[in-house]
């Protein structure tokens, strides 16, 4: 398939599994381990140079200034790794490259800051992991600069935690007490998941109110986009087990634990870990544009159909900023949705099940460990699911047999009870024309969001090519395209499309989705956005309309996303190609595969998706 102008190709291929053919488809106490300030290298109670009682101290350790290290000498003895004569003194105000700082007033590239005034590689703050960086800081997937903090790609904040750009939040943020306070009693990749880490350790803090674990990838190019992260710590897990997640397969990652309790935070030593290989993920080909423009993240995706009738693959995967598929996991006969449930323990999987036959929904721990096939209660779910938190599961069940009959919304509680939400028929929409065969007036619902600012849910349906809003008490709100006249829902507006599938909703008012446009056609599918006015009677006013540039068709799903830095994500399922576009819909870089099923952005693995 070619790509729309680019500038750059980076291939990245792993071995490739693809198996049978499945269901036939129309679908402080001063210190820097976390980053010191912009501009001011590793921190103390000074405001721009060396610890005078910290591990990983900035400019070459030295004696209590505002400047930094002692000169000529390299600082003293006072911080384990700060630039003392001995082991780390250089000319004008450093330390040495490894321990201390270096000229001509920064800290180390391993422990100490990086001059002329940022913070270090790897527990200060600096250009390369975790720190803020030159000059002014706040660059790094981890790291962070002082007082505004910010997200990334310019950094967490030295205060009060901040963002990640691929690991989560840094939960206690600030600055790190030399003290060493925890220690890792083990660590290792996961025997399911080889690209999984898995840390646990213990503290001599009495009561820590929070705790992370911070990784790093060793020896990242400037190139790589995600660098690492922060995994937050549940301290009520036995042995204090936390996972370390989105790490790149066949590589070393350095990390330490952190520990907080009474607004100060303390550390463990730094250790290392390294990554497997993962069987049978799937082969990627990533061309950036302009990577710089990205939203670093992670996409969560199944591999869908290819076609009708044709399976795309046999796994379920992560695919991170870089390109480089992080997870994977065996996936149910044409997967349609992946997706980590809201508290991110678990990856849930469904077969697609146009057939209205052979359905299964399953899900894997994250670290692989836990498995369960063909769920009790959800084999006839079918394309879509969404997730709420308690971990409960809500997904459209066929309600009776044959091919687009109505179907039940049910929720899935983890104890394993599903209960009926409401009916998806007549009494919240009018139906359509079966592509399938069903008739003139049947349903095939195929995306389901839930919105829990007014607890209600977004539904949309191929077949009357509409989407419809329904509160969790089965009352209709409004209903966007389809039949208006004799709609039950009390708002109606009507649009112009051909067929859609994967949809977001925001808080604004916009409303993007998915167009396929013709069944069985050459006919490009679109990403459409739209502002609904909901006060009063609903109207509906289009934004935008987008295409690939090689007019790519997708018969069956096909998703669109809003990225919180503004960019757009638009999956065309059934050409295997997903395009990110910068807020002027530009292409910043295109993902192919043999087909893709839904796509689920995520800033981190971390806590709950974004819709």
């Amino acid at each position: 398939m070619a790509e729309p102008h680019v500038s750059r190709l980076i291939t990245v291929t792993w071995s490739l599994l693809v198996l049978g053919a499945g269901c036939a488809s129309a679908e402080s106490t001063p210190s820097n381990a976390g980053g010191a300030g912009g501009g001011s290298g590793g921190s103390s109670s000074n405001t721009s140079g060396g610890a005078t009682s910290s591990a990983f101290g900035g400019a070459g350790g030295g004696q209590p200034s505002s400047s930094g290290g002692s000169a000529a000498s390299g600082g003293t003895q006072v911080a384990p790794f700060g630039g003392s004569q001995a082991t780390g003194g250089t000319v004008q105000a450093g330390g040495v490259s490894a321990t201390g700082g270096e000229q001509p007033g920064g800290g180390s590239s391993l422990t100490g800051g990086r001059g002329p005034v940022g913070g270090s590689s790897a527990a200060g703050g600096s250009t390369a992991a975790t720190g803020g960086s030159q000059p002014t800081g706040g660059r790094g997937p981890v790291g962070g600069t002082t007082g505004t903090g910010g997200r990334n790609p310019t950094g967490g904040t030295s205060n009060a935690g901040g963002t990640t750009s691929v690991g989560g939040s840094s939960g206690s943020g600030g600055t790190v007490s030399a003290d060493v306070c925890a220690t890792v009693t083990s660590s290792s990749t996961s025997s399911k998941m080889a690209t999984v880490g898995i840390v646990e350790w213990s503290t001599t803090v009495a009561n820590p109110t929070s705790a992370q674990v911070v990784y790093s990838l060793n020896n990242a190019g400037s190139s790589v986009l995600n660098k690492g992260g922060t995994a937050p710590v549940d301290l009520s897990q036995q042995n204090h087990r936390t996972l370390l997640l989105g790490l790149k397969p066949s590589s070393t990652y350095t990390f330490h634990v952190e520990v907080t309790s009474s607004g100060t935070t303390c550390k463990s030593e730094d250790k290392t870990l390294t990554t497997g290989t993962l069987s049978g993920a799937p082969n990627i080909t990533r061309s950036a544009k302009n990577p710089s423009a990205q939203a670093v993240g992670f996409i969560v995706t199944c591999p869908g159909v290819s076609g009708m009738g044709g399976s795309g693959g046999t796994q379920a995967f992560i695919i991170d900023a870089d390109g480089t598929v992080v997870w994977a996991a065996p996936a149910p006969a044409s997967c349609s949705r992946a997706r980590m449930d809201y508290e991110g323990q678990n990856m849930w999987m469904l077969a697609l099940n146009v057939g209205n036959s052979g359905g299964e929904m399953r899900y894997v721990s994250m670290d692989g460990m836990t498995t369960q096939n063909n769920v009790t209660g959800l084999s006839k779910a079918h394309h879509d699911f969404t997730v709420r938190k308690g971990g409960i599961i809500t997904a459209m069940v066929w309600a009776a047999n044959g091919s687009d009959p109505e179907s039940d919304l049910v929720e899935r509680s983890p104890n394993g009870t599903v209960s009926t939400v409401f009916r998806l028929g007549a009494n919240v929409y009018q139906g359509g024309q079966s592509v399938l065969g069903g008739g003139s007036n049947t349903y095939h619902p195929n995306a389901v969001l839930y919105h829990e600012a007014d607890d209600s849910y977004t539904i949309g349906d191929r077949n009357p090519s509409c989407f419809v809003k329904v509160t969790r008490a089965g009352s209709p709100v409004w209903q966007f395209g389809g039949n208006c006249s004799g709609a039950p829902a009390p708002h109606c507006a009507s649009g112009s499309w051909n067929s859609n599938h994967g949809h977001q909703l925001l808080d604004n008012g916009r409303f993007l989705f998915f167009n396929n446009g013709a069944f069985m056609s050459s006919e490009a599918s679109q990403a459409l956005e739209f502002t609904l006015n909901t006060s009063g009677t609903l109207s509906a006013t289009q934004v935008k309309s987008y295409k690939s540039s090689t007019n790519a068709h997708s018969d069956s799903l096909g998703d669109v996303q809003r990225l919180p830095n503004g960019n757009t994500l638009v999956t065309f399922s059934n050409k295997g190609l997903i395009e990110e576009l910068d807020p002027s819909w530009n292409v910043v870089q295109s993902l192919s595969a043999g087909s893709f099923g839904y796509s689920d952005w995520r800033e981190t693995l971390y806590g709950p998706p974004l819709r």
